[in-house]
Order: structure tokens, then sequence, then C-alpha cells
């Protein structure tokens, strides 16, 4: 499979922290797609593109720096790479090294990409099913087990990062900082060398193994409310009580990460809360009937019915054309708002009937 062209001002950064380019002779890197054909559906986001396409892998967010400078520079030598690196030999001058990051730390910053799945499975978990009652009778949480068979103690500031594929949660500590003990960072691309996956995010548990929190955070993968809502069945599949632990709805709530503080009489935006800081904690089966109820009402229509309800224009002429209409035959037209209302009942009165039914 080769590498597929990138759309043309393809942007490589998405947050208001950093600058942002477009992109028109990288190529997608076709690992990102391995794996999509059996439900994997979580690319890499393009943001990580020419981490992955880096053959040594450098830090992304370093590579971006010297991206943006390659760009205001006109790309000389029509390629990105052959200008960081193929530079000196070419020309026999220096490579390009910028003040705001050295050439040093561009080099020795660089992130793991594991591509032998001997490895990766180093890292899988398993979730035991042992002792499911306590000795009250009352059903006790699974315990999530790593690969020697030991309770996962991610402890409760950070956690680790997980992954799932191909029905297999992996999990590790997340290292972001190079030093003489860490040669390389872990992030979420590592577990799989950049391959597409089901879901990603953080698990918090306690020194026993029980799941406490889930957060669904990836800068590389950025999972969705599908990506969430998959690793919410899966965990409820295999026995995880999810009114037992706390999900972290803020993404799909599009809360604001903004601080503001006051000049004067004036409003202006100061800094960003990171994520951990910004936290909007639900218990997992509230998010769970949330987002399964969600999917439910996109895949009968609902949704659209309501959207195309709520897009029609009234026109000046409509209520000359209602009153046109005989009494004995077709009545007037309802408003908007009461044929949303009149559908939504519709919607609750069969949910309810199925609930009856089932009970």
């Amino acid at each position: 499979m080769g590498k597929q062209a990138m759309p043309r001002s393809y942007s490589i950064c998405s947050t208001d922290d950093e600058p942002c380019s477009g992109i028109e002779n990288l190529e997608t890197p076709a690992v990102v797609f391995r794996g999509m054909e059996r439900g994997n559906d979580a690319p890499l986001h393009r943001r990580v593109f020419l981490e992955v396409a880096d053959e040594l892998h450098r830090y992304g967010k370093h590579l971006r720096i010297y991206y943006d400078h390659w760009e205001s520079f006109g790309k000389p030598y029509g390629e990105f790479f052959t200008w960081l690196d193929s530079k000196g030999e070419a020309s026999e001058e220096p490579l390009p090294d910028l003040k705001s990051c050295p050439r040093e730390l561009l080099d020795h910053d660089t992130v793991l990409y594991i591509d032998s799945f001997e490895v990766t499975s180093k890292y899988a978990l398993t979730i035991s099913k042992e002792d499911s009652r306590d000795c009250d009778g009352f059903q006790s949480m699974p315990r999530f087990l790593n690969a020697k068979g030991e309770p996962l103690r991610t402890g409760r500031d950070k956690g680790w990062i997980f992954v799932l594929r191909d029905d297999v949660l992996y999990a590790a500590p997340k290292i972001t900082t190079v030093n003489g003990r860490s040669k390389q960072r872990f992030h979420h691309s590592s577990f799989f060398g950049g391959k597409a996956v089901a879901s990603a995010g953080i698990f918090i548990t306690d020194d026993e193994g029980h799941l406490l929190k889930l957060y669904p955070h990836s800068g590389h993968y950025r999972p969705g409310e599908r990506h969430l809502h998959r690793i919410l069945l899966y965990l409820k599949k295999h026995g995880v009580i999810l009114e037992s632990i706390e999900v972290d709805l803020q993404q799909i709530y599009h809360m604001s990460r903004e601080l503001t503080g006051t000049v004067g009489s004036d409003m202006t935006k100061t800094s960003k809360l990171k994520k951990m800081q910004n936290l909007y904690l639900l218990s997992g089966d509230t998010v769970e009937s949330f987002l399964s109820h969600k999917r439910r009402m996109i895949n009968s229509g609902v949704f659209r019915q309501i959207h195309d309800i709520l897009s029609v224009k009234k026109l000046p002429e409509d209520e000359k054309q209602c009153e046109s209409f005989p009494s004995s035959s077709s009545p007037p037209l309802r408003s908007a708002r009461s044929r949303v209302k009149s559908l939504l009942l519709q919607v609750n009165s069969r949910h309810r009937t199925r609930m009856v039914t089932q009970d």
C-alpha cells in the first residue's frame, strides 16, 4: 500500500497554541490507515503526520517548528525532510539549526514507535472476573491485570495511557521527558507504531487494579464520541460496573478551557487550562446511556427530522396558504416547535413501550 496524497491546504496544526500551516507536498503516511478495515477507525490526527513520516520519529512539536521555518523560506529543496537532513550533504552547508528549537534537541528528542507485535503484547491487559462477589454478597469490580498477571497500579494523579485495538486493551505510563533513564518518549502512537486503533485515552486505577476513572484524552488519536462509546461497551462486556467509574465529558460537551482576565474594563484571553484541570466527570453508566440513546436517535433519523423541521423557513404567504385549506380537509400547518415536540413525544412513547416489553 502506497502513500496517499494529502488534500491541498491540509493543516498539520489544530490548536490555538501553535502556528498553523497548510501542507501541499506532505503525503499521508500509509501506516495511519492500517487496521481500519477491522473496525479500528481512529487514525492518528494529521498534526502528527510529520512525526510518523520521519524515519527517526522526532517529536512532532519540534518538527512543526522547523516545518514552519522551511515553509516561510519558500520551501527550499522542494521537500521538507530533504531540506532538514540532507542540506549539508548537498551543499556542504550546516544543517538547519533554530534558536527556538536547537538542532541537538530536535535530533535527540524522539518518540518510540513499536513495529513488533511481540513487543506490543507486553503492554496487553486482561480484565479478571475472579471473586465477582464480596463478603457481603455484592458484586465487586473486576481487576485490570498486566501481561505478568499483576494488578494495574496507575496512581491516582496522572494515570496510564491506553489504546483498544482488535478487542484487546494495551496500557503503559506516558513518558514525556527524555533523560538518562528514558531514552524516548512513549505516547499513544507508540503501542502500534502509528497504526489506527479503536479507542484511546487514560485509565486511573487503585492499587488493586480496580478502574476508577476514564479520560478520553489523546492528542495523537483525538477520540470522538463513538470511540468513547466503544471503550465503555467493551468494559461493560467484560464485567466492569460502569456506575462505579467516572468519565470525563469535557470534549463531548465542548467545554472551553480558556481563562480570561480583566485589563481595565476589557476582558482579554490570558491562558488555557490543561485537560486535567478542566475535568467534567459523570458516572460511566450515565455516559454510556447518553451515548447509546444519542446513537439510537441518529440511526432512527430523529435528529435529521428535527433538523429538517427547524430548517424550514416560514414564508410570508404560509398563513394565506393555510387559510385557503377547507376546514374539512388538511389541517393548518403547525409551527416548527409543535412539530418537534410531537416528534419527541412519539419517540419517548415508543421507548417507554419498548422498556415495558423488555421488562
